[in-house]
């Protein structure tokens, strides 16, 4: 917190700055508001989703003004320039290299972002309305005008194209994922990323990329490996499914399918742990580092099987294992609605009791064969089956050998099927 002295200095220095750049300089020198960073979050997908904890772009800086698309004018109105912490970061890096490389440029005009707490923002918010713009992600920038005056452009022939064009290369490079651009300007990137579209020959759409995936360590292994997980979708929606990758060390082709997940953004609490058993996985076993198998070592009917380094020794007693008792913690914390554990090598979906209904959808969505198979003893499904009856938990076991990116795919939509 600045004292009351060094606020009136900072004061004195922004004044003596004004009146230094002269009655002619039109740009002011710092945002017209203070910019109040927050952490933001956005959900769903730009077309479906939300935006949490905002960042409201202020009305004009040194190297921007707003400009509203319906009411022809700047500024544009408050509860229009919404976005995300990460949008507006990315848009004011942008601007810097951009002036730096053409000091002399005129202001770049903003126009719409998203509404406070995103969401819809069609014809019934004016004009056309926008058909994305929902969580934060998105952005309209006017092109620079020939004559550098500052309002929006209303044909092509106004467009500065070649500053035009340098804002689109900029963009590219920061990293966005798409940009619109107007039909008739024949402005060129990466084909993927910068695409013509129509109604936007006055202004081009950025859209930057999602919010990085959100990872948290569980614990340790045996012998000191991290346990993760991730997170992705929607924090607040239903339903939350957990999936688990692998948990014998030697059947960790569902790790494939788990990869896939983290790069989706479903309208769903999706957690994804990639590997229960990492000790397993380099030891190439199935069984972890003290040679139990985890799945035999949950307390839902656990009996003693085998012996320590057999296939399916349940351990000395039940939850013996960091590893189960990590999957304890997590699961009693999270309650998800759907249980997902990838095994292999039945080619098969299988269940029992009430997770019977959920696994069947499951198959129909994956194309695989469902077989209704009681739990073993001291299995992870048997557990939650009988701790939380109404929540399904159950196998897809794959089949040998490593999954195809083909299939991997597969899988990954038809958990995300489940959301629907």
């Amino acid at each position: 917190m600045l004292s009351r002295f060094a606020l009136i200095l900072t004061a004195m220095a922004l004044a003596a700055v004004a009146l230094a750049a002269g009655p002619d300089d039109h740009r002011p020198t710092w945002h017209s508001e203070p910019i109040v960073w927050k952490q933001s979050r956005s959900l769903g997908k730009p077309w479906a989703g939300r935006l949490v904890n905002g960042v409201q772009l202020p009305s004009e800086g040194e190297q921007y003004f707003t400009w509203d698309p319906i009411l022809k004018t700047a500024p544009n109105r408050p509860w229009r320039r919404w976005g995300s912490d990460r949008l507006l970061r990315t848009l004011l890096h942008v601007l810097d290299d951009y002036f730096a490389a053409h000091p002399d440029a005129p202001r770049v005009a903003m126009g719409d972002l998203s509404r406070p707490q995103g969401g819809i923002f069609d014809e019934r918010f004016g004009g056309l309305g926008h058909a994305s713009h929902q969580n934060g992600r998105d952005i309209d920038i006017y092109y620079p005008r020939l004559d550098r005056e500052e309002r929006a452009p209303t044909k092509p022939s106004e467009v500065d194209r070649v500053l035009a064009q340098d804002l689109v290369t900029r963009f590219v490079r920061a990293g966005a994922t798409n940009i619109f651009v107007g039909p008739r300007l024949a402005l060129r990137g990466p084909r993927r990323i910068v695409e013509p579209l129509r109604h936007h020959d006055d202004h081009l759409h950025v859209r930057i990329r999602r919010d990085p995936v959100r990872g948290l360590m569980l614990g340790r292994s045996t012998q000191g490996r991290p346990i993760d997980a991730v997170r992705v979708g929607d924090p607040t929606a239903r339903p939350r499914i957990l999936v688990i990758g692998c948990i014998h060390g030697d059947e960790c082709a569902g790790v494939a399918a788990t990869r896939r997940l983290e790069r989706t953004e479903p309208h769903a609490d999706l957690w994804v742990v990639h590997h229960l058993n990492p000790d397993g996985y380099a030891l190439r076993r199935r069984q972890n580092a003290r040679g139990v198998d985890l799945n035999r070592n949950f307390d839902s009917e656990w009996r003693p099987l085998g012996r320590r380094g057999s296939a399916e020794y349940s351990g000395p007693r039940p939850f013996s294992e960091r590893e189960s008792r990590i999957a304890r913690r997590l699961i009693l914390g999270l309650r998800p609605d759907v249980t997902i554990w990838f095994h292999q090598p039945q080619g098969l979906v299988r269940a029992w009791g009430p997770s019977i209904p959920g696994a069947r959808r499951y198959a129909e969505l994956a194309a695989m064969r469902f077989q209704p198979i009681r739990w073993p003893a001291g299995t992870a499904p048997n557990w939650q089956n009988h701790r939380f009856p109404g929540q399904p938990a159950y196998v897809v076991e794959l089949p040998a050998g490593p999954l195809s990116p083909r299939n991997a795919e597969r899988h990954a939509r038809a958990i995300l099927g489940l959301t629907q």
